[in-house]
């Protein structure tokens, strides 16, 4: 079984209650979540803080990330080099439909932002470059589990309920396991207000010449607008986009 640096796991734990939600933390706010005195806390920090990993506000005394994760983030996105060539694809497709595009890949439970286009409607949800979301409740982690076998999934997400985010989500694995081969049968995916009261989304999977899927696109829809001839011209423009950017840009060197 492998062992783990105690110290080490509860630095990293620390980080990881940073969010876009909350970006700052106080030192007895960090304290209280990670059940921890605030003399070993504030070890933590100092050390954090001595490599760039975290920065204290003068003013208001609270710990934010170092301007070191920028680099170390641009290092991760640059392995991605593909991106740069669906830009165009994804520029297109937002000028077709007028809505938000997204690019991501899944890491583990969850969907990764690799890239972003299209102006930012009244109603949609705030998601960042580098940001992270449920799989099983989007569109695209929905495109992107389903081409995983059922050994990876099980793997994946486990066998246990699912967290309800909305009175839509697919919370039973069954249901989830049976939307995943509808997907893969259909080649795209709908997120019909699963993640988020209002909003609907519809993926679709960019896959090598071998069929892996390795990242996925989608565009997302404010529920108001997206009636059934929508859905449908919508659910064809991310598909076709999609297929075009694997036959364009994928290929099999991308992605090993």
């Amino acid at each position: 079984m492998m062992q783990l640096i105690s110290s080490v796991k509860k630095a990293l734990d620390l980080l990881k209650l940073f969010t876009a939600e909350q970006p700052e933390f106080s030192l007895t706010e960090l304290s209280s979540h990670m059940e921890l005195h605030k003399s070993s806390i504030y070890r933590i920090l100092s050390t954090l803080a001595a490599a760039g990993f975290v920065e204290k506000d003068r003013v208001t005394n609270k710990y934010r990330l170092g301007l070191i994760f920028i680099e170390l983030a641009d290092h991760v996105l640059n392995r991605y080099d593909f991106r740069d060539r669906l830009k165009p694809y994804l520029e297109e497709l937002a000028e077709k439909t007028g809505e938000i595009i997204h690019l991501a890949i899944l890491d583990g439970t969850e969907i990764i932002y690799l890239d972003k286009k299209g102006q930012a409607q009244p109603l949609t949800v705030a998601t960042e470059i580098g940001g992270r979301g449920p799989a099983y409740c989007s569109a695209m982690g929905k495109v992107l589990l389903a081409g995983l076998t059922r050994q990876e999934l099980k793997k994946t997400l486990g066998e246990g309920s699912l967290k309800k985010m909305t009175s839509n989500t697919i919370t039973e694995m069954s249901r989830l396991t049976a939307e995943l081969e509808k997907v893969k049968h259909q080649g795209f995916a709908i997120d019909d207000e699963e993640a988020f009261p209002g909003i609907c989304c519809v993926a679709a999977p960019l896959k090598k010449t071998d069929g892996e899927v390795i990242a996925a696109i989608s565009a997302t829809v404010p529920k108001q607008r997206l009636g059934k001839e929508r859905m449908g011209e919508m659910c064809q423009l991310v598909k076709e986009t999609a297929q075009l950017m694997s036959e364009g840009c994928i290929q099999d060197q991308i992605g090993q």
